[in-house]
Formats: C-alpha cells, structure tokens, sequence
C-alpha cells in the first residue's frame, strides 16, 4: 500500500491543534519530533478520497490564527511512501529504553535481555502513534505504573500502537479492553497484543464492541486531545466503578483548566497532574 505523509513545522503551544487536524482529516496517529519548532507528521493511504482529505486538513491548519494560535511555519510538505518505507524509517531511530521504574519499550526487531524486575513491552509501531518517545506516552506509562494494581479492569481509549493496553496488563491488571478511531491502528494494537502474548487479557475492540464491553471498569486511560478528551468525558464516567480512576492526557498547559472544569462537571474529582515539557497528564477519580 502507498501512503501520503504529510509534514509541517509549528511552534510547541500549537502541537496540540495541529495534532488535532491530523487526526481529524484520518490519520491514525501522529508522529512528533523536536522542541521548537515541533515536526508534525501524519500519514493517509493513498486512495479516492486523499484529495479531500488533505484539503481539510489544509483548512483546519490555515485556521490556527483565528484561536490565537501562531500559524504553522512554511507550507505543509507531502510526499509517498510504501509501508516498506516506513517501517525501516521506524527501525532506524526506535531503539530499547527503559521508562519509568520497570518499563521497557523493545522494539520487535531488536534484541535485548531483561533484568529481573524489567518488564517488556514489545512494540511495531507501524503506522499507528505510540512508540513510548512521545512525553504524553511517557506521561500515561508512569500514571499506569503508579496506579495499575492486580486484576483491575483497565479500558485504553485512543489506543494506537497498543502501548498502553499492554503496559497494563503487564503490571497486573486482568482485563484489559481497548479500542481506537481507526481501523488501522486497531490492527496494529492486535499484532502488538499478539506479540507480547496478551491475547487473553488485552481486548482489541471495533467502537460499537468497546462500547458495550467496556464496562466497571477500575481505570480508563485516554491520550488523546483536549477538545476530545471533554467530549467523551460524560461518556467515561458510566464506565468507571465508584472510585474509579480516570488517566487524561495530551493536554497543554494552557487547556489544563478547561479539561479539569469538564470532569468535574461529570464527577471526577482531580488527584494529581503530572508535566512534562509543555503536556500534562490530570489522573482524576470518580466521586
């Protein structure tokens, strides 16, 4: 299959929104590199409806001024590559690293052996975001590490690449359902599950699965996007046992206030924020 991957640069307070347009024109995920400018990459397959796609997404970005965001830096650049292509641009920068006290993300062609209290989360990204590089993955392993305990019911909305279903199930949760707007990703997350063994435990669901399956749960961890992460807030408090845990990510400083202001709105009361660079993580509890 060929895919356009698209590219542009932006300053890191409009990462956020950027990202957002990314994914709003079909993009399974984002890949995100530097400081400032960000590099902001996403990919769509090649097919009849590209065009109006990356039109969209054209819109969506020459919109940024109009919410007091800088404009991206120079024109979104384009260009096709093969899934071949893509997989070894991956291998050549995805290496082992260990996150947090026991986590370590090992890419599926690379070899690397475990001291005792490691645990391996073996990893294809593929096309699908969540390779454990970015700080609001970084953000939500060391939220699951802190507060995943034995035989939880964990959901993971947004799951891309997998990474944070099988994180859960590695430090001990005994369900673990996720699900993803994308097909592509979802298939993506299955092969990751299959690969670290955790096809009994780690559920990847079709949305109208997740929906109905996902259900008393423990723990919700959801990296996504602010404005998204406020939609679908009514909808995680159902799912969530009293006292359950609600992990929020992909949050800008300057969105912390209204994402906070929204789960309270539906009963989630704030705990703790974790930060890093500008992206915060709200772990919040159901009242």
């Amino acid at each position: 299959m060929r895919w356009a991957e698209m590219s542009v640069e932006c300053a890191p307070e409009a990462v956020e929104a950027v990202s957002y347009a990314f994914l709003q024109a079909g993009c399974g995920g984002v890949m995100q590199r530097g400081e400032n400018p960000v590099l902001v990459q996403g990919s769509l397959p090649v097919s009849d409806l590209l065009t109006p796609q990356i039109q969209a997404l054209r819109r969506h970005l020459d919109r940024l001024p109009e919410f007091g965001l800088p404009p991206i830096y120079g024109a979104m650049t384009l260009r096709y590559v093969e899934d071949e292509d893509w997989a070894n641009a991956w291998k050549q920068h995805f290496k082992p690293f260990r996150l947090g006290r026991r986590l370590v993300v090992k890419p599926s062609w690379e070899t690397y052996t475990p001291t005792d209290d490691e645990l391996i989360l073996e990893l294809d990204p593929g096309m699908a975001f969540g390779t454990g590089g970015h700080p609001t993955t970084q953000l939500c392993l060391r939220a699951l590490e802190d507060h995943v305990t034995l035989d939880m019911t964990v959901a993971d909305i947004g799951t891309g690449s997998g990474i944070l279903a099988i994180a859960a199930a590695n430090l001990g949760a005994a369900t673990v359902y996720a699900t993803d707007i994308d097909s592509l990703p979802r298939k993506i997350a299955r092969e990751n599950v299959a690969r670290n063994g955790l096809e009994a435990i780690v559920h990847i669901l079709e949305m109208e699965d997740f929906d109905a399956q996902a259900r008393d749960c423990d723990l919700i961890v959801a990296n996504i996007v602010a404005n998204t992460i406020i939609e679908i807030a009514p909808s995680v408090v159902p799912r969530l046992k009293p006292g359950g845990i609600f992990i929020a990510c992909g949050i800008v400083e300057e969105h912390h206030d209204l994402v906070q202001d929204a789960l309270r709105a539906v009963g989630l009361v704030a705990q703790e924020t974790l930060r890093e660079d500008i992206w915060g993580c709200l772990i919040s509890r159901r009242s």
